[in-house]
């Protein structure tokens, strides 16, 4: 079965700020973890285009000038660049291709060049590669070999382009979450938000959105097409039929209540205070005031007690502390209290089990807690989405014994590879649930209970220790620590295995803290996802995914 592809053009409205590129890398992780490649065209940063010709004309020639793409070009290509070291950070796969590469070629005049030809064997290929292509918009290569551009909105034009050779829907990501009446930024009335309109229509009602040539071609080829804002997961659809006019529901603004403030929480409190028209950060349980006050955190947002939590009366509950208890009695208290749950806490969701699925489906409440297992590699979305057809799974769960094994087979003593882990946040200050197979087994059992509706214990999986290993004389290819779930009729099969494995092997070729999983389906299938499984970032945009999809169920 092919992986879906969708592309994803961001426009200049939402790449303002270098803040903004952290937004777009987890509107590109969404739909990543929904089991798509993504092909993600950019714009450049804000105004940077205008500056760009404004130093043109104050230094080149009157009129067109033929080297004009030349500069112009470096703004979408920093764009670009931006975006995939975003990606980075998180954990998301990204590669960054530009118009030559791709084959994405143009004629005309240089400055208002028309689309021609998209090397789609090359980009299919990148895309089974690495999974997300990022790729500047607005400028193709013209006659002569040299750079064109697409003229005003050709990166909407960009992406429409390649969606319609590819053959897969494309999204263009706005400052508005679809096309309205009028202008919602200027409008002081309550105006009307369309979920259909025409290509015809949308030149009036949408022209500030998306340029006349990019709907021009969208018509040209019967392309239907989405327009959204980042994380919001409703759009306007662009295409044959206009329909009726709609109330545009505004999200409501969700109180968020945290147990645990290190390295993962840390991280999700700046991206919640980051993002004060979704989420309030408003109350923080630690063990410590007086650490957190002496980072800068405040007086209000700190607790000791539990109590607190729940006099906040928070909308969801973020659990990114470690022990299963108090976490595993915290969390099903508040979902009998009618609050949401994510948690990053492995341990206590594997120990709450099937009963703790249950509990919160009976009180109407979500339990979210994609960030137990994977770091940025969305291994238990797959579980959920692919439940029945699976019938073997191979991963790495634990991106530091990963990292670790790297630097002790590349010449580190055990010693020093737990030093360095420690020293980059992969690793705790007490390491023997990492090296010792026990955060790896947690998640192998919620692998096990999401992906083959199976419980099994930790005591159900044998595991191979990497405390004071050392490596073989001879290496074959890289020896990795494999978490493997396998169903044998009505039983699980469960291990977590050192194996030295050959470099050309998928899960061999995960470096340092990277992870990567093969799942294996009944009808033959194999699927392959990848990712980072240690980190603040990656776990830390796990978690806010799945805010998004809560605070996504309040529109």
């Amino acid at each position: 079965m092919p992986v879906p592809i969708i592309v994803l053009n961001f426009g200049h409205s939402v790449l303002r700020t270098l803040d903004d590129y952290t937004n777009a890398a987890s509107e590109i992780y969404r739909h990543y973890r929904q089991g798509k490649n993504v092909v993600a065209v950019t714009s450049a940063q804000g105004d940077q285009t205008d500056v760009l010709l404004a130093e043109a004309r104050r230094i080149g020639p009157d009129g067109v000038a033929k080297n004009l793409p030349e500069l112009i070009q470096l703004g979408e290509r920093k764009s670009a660049a931006l975006l995939a070291l975003a990606l980075e950070r998180v954990g998301a796969p990204a590669f960054v291709r530009q118009a030559r590469d791709l084959g994405l070629k143009a004629k005309g005049p240089n400055t208002e060049a028309e689309l021609v030809d998209l090397n789609v064997e090359q980009l299919t290929e990148d895309l089974k590669n690495h999974d997300i292509v990022v790729m500047p918009g607005y400028v193709a290569i013209g006659e002569n070999d040299r750079p064109s551009l697409l003229g005003h909105g050709g990166a909407d034009y960009t992406a429409l382009y390649v969606a319609q050779k590819l053959g897969v829907p494309a999204l263009l990501l706005k400052d508005v979450d679809g096309v309205y009446e009028a202008d919602p930024h200027t409008s002081s009335a309550s105006i009307g938000r369309y979920e259909n309109i025409s290509w015809a229509d949308a030149r009036e009602k949408a022209e500030v959105l998306i340029s006349p040539k990019a709907l021009e071609f969208a018509e040209s080829t019967q392309l239907e097409f989405d327009i959204g804002m980042p994380g919001i997961s409703r759009y306007t659809r662009i295409g044959s039929q206009t329909g009726p006019v709609g109330a545009s529901p505004q999200p409501k603004k969700l109180r968020v209540a945290m147990m645990g403030c290190g390295s993962v929480g840390g991280g999700v409190y700046r991206r919640v205070k980051a993002l004060p028209e979704r989420f309030e950060m408003a109350k923080i349980m630690v063990r410590d005031k007086q650490k957190y006050l002496d980072q800068g955190y405040k007086d209000s947002e700190l607790t000791t007690d539990y109590q607190d939590l729940i006099d906040a009366k928070p909308d969801i509950f973020v659990d990114v502390s470690g022990p299963i208890e108090p976490p595993l009695e915290y969390t099903k208290d508040m979902l009998a209290r009618g609050v949401h749950v994510v948690s990053a806490n492995k341990q206590a969701i594997a120990a709450g089990g099937q009963a703790l699925l249950n509990h919160a489906k009976s009180h109407d409440r979500i339990l979210q807690f994609s960030s137990a297992a994977g770091g940025g590699m969305p291994v238990l979305e797959m579980c959920i989405r692919e439940a029945g057809r699976i019938t073997s799974v191979e991963a790495l769960l634990n991106g530091t014994t990963n990292f670790m094994l790297g630097e002790i087979c590349g010449g580190k003593s055990y010693d020093e590879a737990l030093k360095i882990a420690q020293d980059k946040g992969y690793a705790e200050a007490d390491p023997s649930s990492d090296v010792g197979g026990a955060d790896a087994g947690a998640k192998i059992r919620l692998v096990s209970l999401l992906g083959f509706g199976k419980e099994i214990t930790l005591d159900d999986i044998p595991r191979d220790t990497i405390e004071n290993f050392a490596p073989p004389a001879q290496i074959a290819g890289a020896i990795k620590r494999i978490s493997k779930v396998s169903k044998n009729g009505s039983d699980i099969n469960a291990a977590l295995e050192l194996h030295d494995l050959p470099k050309s092997d998928f899960i061999a070729q995960a470096n340092a803290e990277e992870a990567h999983a093969v799942f294996h389906f009944d009808d033959g299938d194999v699927y392959k996802i990848r990712g980072k499984g240690a980190g603040r970032w990656p776990t830390t945009e796990s978690v806010m995914a799945d805010l998004y999809d809560i605070s996504d169920s309040y529109f």
